[in-house]
């Protein structure tokens, strides 16, 4: 039963977080998404799809999820709005430059962990207390965390998040809150031609590659759907891999 559950999605304002905002309204639960700055096209799509949503609750949730302030204030004007129980957490935020390691500045250092380890254990940290028996995280990675991608440290910090998942997992076990993530393949966002560009060679590889390779944010939705629900349930500390079989091949 979804009825009168509530999922919280960071980074929800586009890509794979409006999917899995879009699907699971149409499943009946209420949300609460997350997006990090009032102006920019996240909002905009946010606040599009709360003046459509009738099925649901929808409440919007302003916060970069990189600072633990914006985390704590978040969470604490929510309960202010009468918000007393959030049953699952979706992490999706993420935020990385892009560049080589031996580029890497102190200052990228620090966006690459605030918002993908620090922010995301903070959003933990705030929403737990909230979940009652039953609840779940579903942390969203990439697949830079199982292969070297170049100029792209964000792998390393999914990496670190997926082990994150199996120790969450065995902190909140007495609580029975399932902690589990998806680490997706090439998803066809807005950020797929920037990846197109900063990865020719792989890309040209794929395209003539005879499998389908480039996954919708639909196909990840379903799998978080599936992982937040009582379907999931014998599914415990894994990080799902949705690459369209990708990572099978040289």
């Amino acid at each position: 039963m979804t009825k009168g559950q509530t999922v919280l999605i960071t980074g929800a304002g586009r890509g794979i977080g409006m999917a899995v905002a879009e699907t699971l309204a149409a499943e009946g639960y209420d949300l609460i998404l997350n997006y990090r700055k009032d102006q920019g096209k996240s909002a905009a799509n946010l606040q599009r799809f709360q003046a459509e949503e009738t099925r649901v609750r929808v409440r919007l949730a302003q916060a970069d999820i990189g600072e633990t302030r914006d985390i704590q204030a978040m969470i604490k004007n929510l309960r202010a709005d009468g918000v007393e129980r959030i049953d699952h957490l979706v992490l999706n935020a993420a935020a990385a430059p892009f560049k080589g390691f031996m580029e890497m500045t102190r200052s990228d250092w620090k966006l690459l962990f605030n918002t993908n380890l620090i922010g995301n254990t903070a959003c933990v940290q705030e929403v737990a207390p909230l979940m009652s028996d039953g609840g779940t995280i579903c942390a969203i990675s990439s697949m830079g965390s199982q292969r070297v991608l170049p100029k792209y440290p964000l792998g390393i910090a999914k990496s670190a998040l997926e082990n994150l998942v199996r120790y969450l997992e065995v902190e909140l076990h007495p609580r029975n809150i399932r902690v589990n993530g998806v680490c997706a393949g090439m998803v066809n966002t807005d950020m797929a031609k920037f990846l197109k560009d900063l990865w020719p060679s792989l890309h040209d590889r794929y395209e003539h590659s005879p499998r389908r390779w480039l996954l919708e944010p639909q196909e990840v939705a379903d799998i978080v759907s599936f992982l937040i629900s009582d379907r999931s349930s014998a599914i415990r500390g894994t990080t799902l891999t949705a690459d369209l079989g990708m990572s099978l091949e040289a």
